[in-house]
């Protein structure tokens, strides 16, 4: 970048928050839990040719049946978010975004409505280029107006991509549209690309106080696939950058590590295990893209456990914090509600094992902030049982099975 740009971003952010509000939508207060079409549709346009992966009305309106019949709901999955390619590849003579004519042939209000009658809530997917990511029109040039027309639609989440644009624009765009979707009067949960694009397209270290200042929640890192080594390869990017993401974290305002991949054949039971729960221990929005009727019952039993569950959605939105026990096993642990008093936290310790055989493991919960005098219980969330009660000077040992995880959840006595 030149030194003139420099100047030119250093004198936009100096000035820019006199005539920018801050966001201040009182969304996400706890990360979003619900579902997003693009980890297994993809863009899911032509479904002639693969009716399967065909991304439209119907299936829009089969996962809202799906969260209002089995359970997901009573869970607490509420947004059902179409990804991209849901539009027509030309804005109509008024400039607006057109849904598909075949495929989403009622439109988006009629789809939001028939979300919002199963107290379900409804997100969409823009760019802030002048093409989407797929080369469906983007919103470059349009934020007003786009911003008008998802708040007629009745969205309630708005994921907002970073393809094909200059790092200048990425540090003001988001900004611009995040204000223009303030000014239609509709509360949109603001899901933005900001720092991933800074990072691995542009090649620079993000400054996440803007992006926190700014946006609900925000993608840090590549995309998910339904692939054990990539999943793995994102929890080490959290615990590695722990750090320098974790100030920027709380209710308001996520990291995002991308979707969860159930449904797919790609995970056995541990490996499902250790990436819902790192999710969930990073207080991370729990996402999931799948055919819901693909869902295992035992991939529905973790997506519905509300003692595993509970640890994500604390209202703290502690990110927890991991230690390296050994080369491939880590310690993650999390402060949460409920409390003894206002000094005394319950505690999750998870323990997740990447490596290929199983290691015995034994930590000592007050070494990593477990500090009530009278002790904790002990509950196995996986196996829903309390153990042994522990003191302050006693550890917790447990053999870790190759590729999975154990968590236990502490509550002061």
């Amino acid at each position: 970048m030149s030194k003139w740009n420099d100047v030119y971003v250093m004198f936009l952010f100096i000035f820019m928050p006199v005539h920018v509000k801050l966001l201040n939508n009182s969304l996400a207060r706890t990360p979003p839990m619900g579902w997003m079409s693009w980890g297994y549709y993809m863009c899911g346009a032509n479904c002639e040719k693969n009716p399967e992966k065909c991304l439209n009305e119907n299936l829009i309106l089969t996962v809202a049946d799906t969260f209002y019949q089995e359970g997901y709901q009573e869970a607490g999955y509420e947004y059902i978010i179409i990804d991209d390619c849901w539009s027509e590849l030309e804005r109509d003579s008024n400039g607006r975004l057109v849904p598909d004519r075949k495929r989403f042939p009622n439109g988006m209000k009629y789809i939001a409505d028939y979300i919002h009658k199963r107290n379900l809530k409804f997100g969409m997917y823009t760019n802030i280029a002048k093409k989407t990511c797929m080369k469906y029109p983007g919103s470059r040039d349009h934020f007003d107006i786009d911003a008008k027309t998802f708040a007629e639609w009745d969205v309630d989440y708005l994921k907002v991509d970073g393809c094909f644009v200059e790092e200048d624009f990425l540090n003001t765009a988001y900004i611009q549209l995040g204000s223009a979707l303030q000014k239609t009067g509709r509360q949109m949960v603001y899901s933005c690309s900001w720092p991933y694009y800074i990072q691995y397209i542009h090649n620079k270290i993000p400054d996440y106080q803007p992006v926190a200042d700014h946006c609900n929640m925000w993608r840090n890192y590549h995309d998910v696939v339904a692939s054990w080594k990539v999943i793995k390869s994102i929890i080490m990017h959290y615990q590695i950058e722990y750090k320098r993401l974790s100030p920027h974290h709380g209710p308001g305002h996520w990291n995002d590590p991308d979707m969860i991949v159930f449904g797919s054949g790609a995970l056995n039971e541990g490996q499902s295990r250790v990436h819902l729960t790192v999710y969930l221990m990073l207080s991370a929005p729990i996402l999931m893209s799948c055919d819901v009727n693909n869902i295992t019952p035992y991939e529905k039993q973790l997506l519905q456990n509300l003692d595993l569950l509970a640890i994500g959605q604390d209202p703290l939105g502690v990110m927890a914090k991991p230690y390296q026990l050994e080369l491939e096993v880590t310690l993650w642990v999390k402060p949460h509600l409920p409390m003894k008093g206002d000094k005394y936290h319950s505690f999750s310790f998870a323990i997740v094992n990447f490596d290929v055989r199983a290691h015995l493991i034994s930590f000592f919960p007050s070494a990593y902030g477990a500090n009530y005098t009278d002790g904790y219980s002990v509950m196995d969330v996986f196996a829903n049982t309390f153990g042994k009660n522990v003191t302050l000077s006693d550890y917790i040992e447990v053999t870790v099975p190759p590729e999975d995880v154990i968590l236990y959840s502490l509550f002061p006595l």
